[in-house]
């Protein structure tokens, strides 16, 4: 039965109860010898005649208290009188199972929580004591960022010989049948009851560290046996695919996480040096900008509207302002993908301003009452995170353009820049119409997400754009890029996409011929759909000359010379494009497709696996990525991260036909011809790209299917056609009279 309020356990006071385990009862209580408050645990009276037990119970305190260490719950004092109790600091703030239950965190709070996790983890390791059940729970994050370990309760003394080994691992102690320790965490050789050592605790930080990336267990199962057999068999999905975990802290819990304890880290201090030694994710305390160069990122405004509904609206006015701002001359403004993937990643102002290497940031909140606006928009400075500049509009939902006019000016004035041109607005107005913008600003928001389904919606959202205000040109390029991205991805054929976007750009041209969205649309249709390459060149410049800033021309045009054969100049647009836009999981994938198609093949895989980490869900990237995993003879990480992204998906037919590819590179031929056969069965059902089960046969090495399916792709204009023949894969088709003759009406370079 809980202590009551007042009660006393030897001099101390009990305040309240704060919890209760398997292990006991924690209360706070107050000290009055020395006037501070504390924490008392206290063994169950049902349990304090249990020896076992109250063994495990002394061995806690024995071993807490051998420890000082700043990252190891410090123990004030013990008592041994029934009901025994420890008495240890008491700490304010929430355990890291609070945290991770909120979300995945992002890579730099994982390891600036790691660190100290772990040097805790060396110091008790430095005196022979292994905890055995480290898990969230057992970790603990005072308010002041400040990590403590806690419940040494099954920790055991690695020098000691006063039991047999594993005789400490009986069952009985988490829950009824689970052997000693926490089911998901245990090491293997702590599943099988063997004797543990420090390598069995790093095993669990591993386990912690795939949960803070991902918000999900490393290992779990329909049952504490089906766990502990995940643990002993099974391995993750790799992060890299699972989250946007820089590769090298995923090869670090990777190895963590190995079967075999001699794989693995052999000490907490190797294990923190591999943190440490990470350079491809920013300092947490970044140093301020050394640059005079004016410079500004804009953030999704923050949708704080009862319903949530705004979030579409918070990105399009983003946008917008970068727009205004991007015409500014003498301010480096930055794209609008790598702001939203900072704000994705949880990183404060600080490292926003190190990462996108700017000296000011604009940050913003939007709250919709019917027909009523609330903006408040503030300007901050990086180096110091100093408000420049606050403002708040609240106006009726018609002001819009206004509000972003003031907005542009207000930032204008503060960063003493002036706009290009006398007395221009700062926003392009292409449409006078608020409802057709807003509903212009969703289907943007979809069409950015560019899977199936949301290119559907956004085309929806496009249109009824449309029928709100019939001459808004960037709404009918919108419906010219859902068109030819549905026939690049296999959605739907390319041949009865054409003439649908085609109309819808051609639209968009005339009624703004200087509209850089409608000419790069036109681009699109003749590099993808029509394969007329002097056109689409010539569209794709005209886009990008009409807005430098216009990444995907630029990216799109490299794509396209790589095709050709224009290295140099290839590579050199590549990059431009990811100068522009550096956190873009696209247009980074277009760069190292460049790389492929130029046969520069660990630059591609470099830049593929980069892409992956900035979207871990955009599976279109393994359509590419995976075979040059196979190629460099990575078959295991092939399958395993194609696997990965095909769970996470709709089994889309391009990850069907990428996954039978890597098994047929490992020799897997009849799975890969299982996954052919589901690809032809779906084919009578629904649209199934014939490029996807050409390319198939063809990794089965049945040619003549490969060269019947990729004919049809031909006819059905399956965008990825000319790309995919420009791979590697088909370098030993050179010279069969089929391959080559669909090359030369294709008018590849031999």
């Amino acid at each position: 039965m809980p202590l009551s309020s007042g009660s006393r356990l030897g001099p101390y006071e009990v305040v309240s109860l704060l919890g209760a385990g398997g292990m006991g009862e924690v209360y706070r209580a107050r000290d009055p010898r020395l006037g501070r408050e504390v924490a008392i645990k206290v063994l169950p009276e049902s349990l304090a005649t249990d020896p076992a037990r109250l063994h495990r119970f002394e061995q806690e305190a024995r071993a807490v208290a051998a420890l000082s260490h700043p990252n190891v719950l410090a123990i004030f004092d013990i008592g041994t009188d029934r009901p025994p109790f420890i008495v240890t600091e008491l700490l304010d703030g929430e355990t890291l199972r609070a945290r991770i239950d909120r979300g995945p965190m992002a890579p730099r709070p994982t390891i600036d929580l790691a660190l100290p996790l772990v040097a805790g983890l060396a110091a008790a390791h430095a005196r022979g004591i292994v905890h055995r059940d480290l898990k969230p729970q057992n970790v603990f994050v005072t308010r002041e960022g400040v990590v403590k370990i806690l419940d040494f309760g099954l920790a055991k003394s690695v020098a000691s010989d006063d039991a047999k080994p594993g005789a400490d691992l009986m069952p009985t102690m988490t829950s009824a049948g689970i052997i000693l320790g926490t089911v998901g965490y245990m090491a293997p050789e702590q599943v099988r009851g063997e004797t543990v050592d420090p390598r069995a605790d790093l095993f669990a930080v591993g386990a912690i560290l795939y949960e803070m990336a991902t918000g999900e267990r490393a290992f779990k199962g329909n049952s504490p046996a089906d766990t502990m057999s995940a643990v002993l068999r099974e391995q993750p999905p790799d992060l890299s695919v699972r989250t946007g975990t820089p590769p090298a802290l995923a090869r670090i819990v990777r190895r963590c996480l190995e079967k075999n304890a001699n794989d693995r880290f052999q000490s907490a201090r190797d294990l923190a040096f591999a943190l440490e030694s990470i350079s491809d994710i920013q300092a947490a305390v970044p140093m301020a900008m050394k640059t005079d160069e004016k410079s500004i990122a804009v953030l999704p405004f923050e949708d704080l509207s009862a319903d949530r509904s705004q979030q579409a609206f918070c990105e399009g006015m983003a946008a917008e302002i970068i727009n205004a701002l991007a015409a500014i001359s003498g301010l480096r403004v930055i794209s609008r993908t790598s702001a939203v993937r900072c704000r994705e990643k949880g990183l404060d102002i600080s490292e926003i301003g190190a990462h996108l290497k700017v000296q000011t940031v604009l940050e913003g909140t939007v709250r919709r009452a019917g027909e009523r606006l609330r903006i408040t928009a503030q300007l901050v400075d990086t180096a110091d995170g100093s408000q420049m500049w606050a403002t708040r509009f609240d106006r009726g939902a018609g002001d819009i353009f206004d509000i972003q006019d003031e907005i542009a000016a207000a930032i204008v004035e503060n960063l003493k820049v002036r706009l290009a041109g006398s007395g221009a607005p700062a926003v392009k107005r292409v449409t006078d119409n608020i409802e057709a913008y807003n509903l212009y600003l969703k289907g943007r928001y979809y069409w950015e997400r560019r899977n199936q389904q949301f290119l559907k919606v956004a085309r929806d959202y496009f249109e009824r754009a449309i029928a709100a205000d019939p001459e808004y040109a960037l709404a009918h390029a919108g419906i010219a890029d859902c068109h030819t991205i549905a026939a690049v991805f296999g959605y739907g054929s390319g041949a009865e996409a054409l003439p649908l976007a085609t109309a819808s750009a051609e639209r968009a041209l005339e009624l703004d011929p200087l509209l850089a969205e409608a000419h790069y649309a036109v681009g699109a249709i003749r590099l993808w759909t029509e394969w007329d390459w002097n056109g689409a060149d010539a569209s794709l410049r005209r886009a990008a000359e009409l807005n430098p800033r216009l990444a995907i021309s630029i990216s799109s045009r490299a794509a396209l010379l790589a095709w050709l054969g224009q290295g140099d100049e290839a590579i050199r647009e590549a990059r431009r494009g990811m100068d522009l836009e550096p956190d873009s999981a696209l247009i980074t994938m277009i760069a190292g497709n460049v790389h492929t198609w130029l046969r520069r093949f660990s630059d591609a895989l470099e830049l593929l696996n980069r892409a992956v980490e900035l979207d871990p869900a955009a599976g279109f990237i393994h359509w590419w990525r995976t075979p040059l995993l196979s190629r460099q003879g990575d078959h295991a990480q092939a399958i395993a991260a194609t696997e990965g992204a095909l769970a996470a998906a709709s089994r889309p037919a391009f990850l069907l036909a990428a996954l039978g590819r890597a098994y047929a590179c490992a020799g897997r031929a009849d799975d890969g011809r299982q996954l052919l056969d589901e690809l032809l069965r779906r084919r009578q059902q629904e649209y199934v790209a014939p490029l996807y089960i050409g390319d198939l046969y063809a990794a089965l090495g049945d040619r003549g299917q490969a060269c019947d399916w990729l004919e049809r792709a031909y006819e059905d204009r399956n965008g990825y056609l000319p790309p995919l023949l420009s791979t590697p894969a088909y370098d030993v088709w050179r010279g069969e009279p089929r391959f080559d003759a669909l090359a030369r009406r294709l008018r590849l370079p031999a």
